[in-house]
């Protein structure tokens, strides 16, 4: 036994006799006590073995008290009841000849509790403060304004008070309720209300403690004034970042990691939580194919497979940066990992074929695709290729190498399209049905499983990187239209549905499974284009000017992310639903794919929409705006 587990056990062992002592001091009074000493002594006797045998089993030996927390109070608050238990019993079994009063035992266990609890907690305030001295000791530590006073807040305060390397010192608190107002929360002070804080700022700067930061919790991200918030300290010159992950996550030694705010923690709508057992069930262990890896989607989907345990990776790109970039990314992370990079096009029929036989994956992500609508509006044969005969061509290298499923990344501009880019893709999910309900009948094991969703923040080329570079330009920031909206979803999240969805699809006894990810409510445009103006610390349209430029080709207002006719059911996955797509004739489909190669190879843009429009009866062009 070591010094200190002996120490704990004497300690222990003391307050457990001064505990029962005083159970009994208390209920009788001095001199009914000391008349009593033979009887109260025999009790206590008996009691104290109890007691000591409950904190072994609780091992209270074991757990440091620099460290004490909720842990250590619960067993032992469990550890006490023992030894009270037994002091209500003894009365009972003795039949009177020990006398121990009802209200003895409950004496007993607060007086218990508190007697092994409160040193511990005491101990662990006393190291705190003696650690915080010592890191912080002739250290400047920077000013910064906490924005929430929740319980997020509360974690946070007291981890940058203790940490050594952030350096950060809490010196007021922002909140949405006015009750708080003038309170300590932490020993910090709530100063003032999220709309207050020019004046909270002029304030602090009086006291010689102007703030060089604004951390924002949750709380504040999902309040109503959270845009008005971001951009007040955008103008005042007050960096905006919140936790980069879950304070609850970090050790008792790790530092505290901020992350800037962007626009996508301004959209009102939380990161969905979710059960990821199902997507591990099915990565894991498994060989697992990725095309257009290097893309936003395709990277991603890398990054999660390999956390999810999958036991080799192959990545496939056409781009020689992006597939040496992901590449190289995924080694760092995951070094035990069996990683395969192939520069390939999913065009080359050969070339896929042989990669997918050498390498037999076992599930098959297919993200590849050309997707700016504009591009590929003026290239259809370019879309059509890679889209669609891609597509097919990765179909069949997976049905080939016997891969238990392949996912096919869809579009919301897939639905009822009015553009290459929505033809081509609707195309492709009619190409991966017929293949499933193929495999069906031929009883092969392969499943083809297709995910549709829409715009993913951050994406290569999306609105907010045109944004951010007209905003470092100067202005003005361009919008295609006032009322056009779109739905928006951070690519993490994205591919966790995927994911999830991809794990339903393997399993699901319909054929043909289309799932839809549920993309929240459209966001509009225009505001998101307010919204990365304030985030710059500037006024929309006083500041920088927004301009209108017109719905380019392809372009409609507002994305459907279901088709007429479809039925989106529910699963059994938050924020998946799922829909088929309609049997077509088998033979006439790959009639028209083959129209659509020839017409593809003599590049003839005429012939390829003429395909396309009956390979996806419902493409409109003419409805693109």
């Amino acid at each position: 036994m070591t010094r200190r587990r002996a120490l704990i056990w004497l300690h222990d062992t003391a307050m457990t006799a001064v505990a029962l002592g005083l159970a009994f001091l208390l209920r009788w009074g001095w001199a009914d006590f000391a008349a009593r000493l033979e009887p109260i002594g025999t009790a206590c006797l008996l009691a104290l073995p109890v007691a000591l045998a409950a904190y072994a089993v609780a091992r209270l030996d074991r757990f440091p008290w620099k460290y004490a927390g909720s842990t250590d109070l619960t067993r032992i608050a469990l550890a006490a009841a023992a030894p009270a238990v037994v002091l209500g019993l003894v009365d009972f079994v003795s039949r009177g000849a020990l006398i121990v009063p009802r209200t003895v035992p409950f004496i007993y266990y607060l007086a218990q509790v508190a007697l092994l609890a409160g040193p511990r907690l005491l101990y662990r305030s006393y190291r705190r403060q003696r650690t915080e001295r010592r890191a912080f000791q002739g250290r400047y530590r920077v000013p910064v304004l906490v924005a929430g006073t929740g319980e997020e807040a509360l974690a946070l305060v007291e981890r940058l008070r203790r940490d050594p390397v952030a350096a950060l010192e809490p010196v007021g608190l922002l909140t949405a309720k006015p009750r708080y107002l003038g309170e300590r929360i932490g020993g910090v002070p709530v100063l003032g209300g999220f709309h207050e804080l020019e004046t909270v700022l002029a304030g602090a700067e009086a006291r010689g403690q102007r703030p060089r930061r604004l951390i924002v919790t949750r709380e504040a991200l999902g309040s109503a004034d959270a845009e008005a918030l971001a951009g007040a300290a955008g103008r005042l010159g007050l960096a905006i970042v919140r936790p980069a992950e879950g304070l609850t996550d970090l050790g008792a030694a790790d530092s505290v990691k901020l992350s800037p705010v962007s626009i996508d923690d301004l959209l009102g709508r939380p990161p969905r939580e979710m059960d990821l057992g199902p997507a591990r069930a099915l990565v894991a262990g498994r060989a697992v194919a990725v095309t257009g890896a290097g893309g936003s989607i395709g990277s991603e989907i890398c990054r999660q497979v390999a956390s999810l345990g999958a036991r080799r990776l192959l990545l496939l790109d056409l781009s020689e940066l992006a597939l040496w970039s992901i590449r190289s990314e995924i080694a760092a992370r995951h070094p035990a990992l069996d990683l395969v990079q192939v520069l390939g096009d999913v065009r080359d029929a050969s070339g896929i074929a042989a990669t997918f036989a050498s390498f037999r994956p076992e599930l098959v992500f297919h993200a590849a695709a050309l997707k700016h609508v504009d591009i590929v509006e003026t290239h259809p044969a370019e879309a059509a290729a890679t889209n669609t005969l891609g597509t097919e061509i990765v179909g069949e290298a997976a049905v080939a190498a016997g891969a238990l499923c392949a996912v096919f990344i869809s579009t919301d501009k897939a639905v009822a399209p009015v553009s290459i880019l929505g033809a081509t893709k609707r195309a492709g999910e009619h190409l991966w049905a017929e293949r499933d309900r193929s495999a069906r009948l031929d009883g092969r094991p392969t499943r083809f499983v297709t995910v549709r969703f829409g715009n993913v923040l951050g994406s290569s080329g999306s609105v907010l990187a045109l944004f951010a570079r007209q905003l470092a330009e100067g202005g003005p920031v361009t919008v295609t239209h006032p009322e056009v909206e779109r739905y928006f979803m951070t690519v993490s999240e994205a591919v966790r549905l995927v994911l999830m969805a991809s794990s339903l699809g393997s399993a699901s006894p319909d054929s043909s499974p289309t799932f839809v990810l549920d993309m929240g409510e459209p966001v509009r445009i225009l505001d998101l284009a307010r919204r990365a103006i304030r985030l710059a610390g500037l006024e929309p349209d006083v500041d920088v000017p927004i301009r209108f430029t017109g719905l380019r080709p392809g372009e409609r207002l507002q994305e459907v992310l279901e088709a007429g006719g479809e039925a989106l059911l529910p699963t059994s996955v938050p924020g998946v639903t799922a829909t088929r797509v309609a049997p077509r004739d088998a033979a006439a489909v790959r009639a028209d794919l083959q129209a659509l190669a020839i017409a593809v190879a003599s590049r003839d843009a005429a012939a390829i929409r003429a395909v396309l429009r009956r390979l996806v009866p419902d493409y409109r062009p003419e409805n693109a705006a």
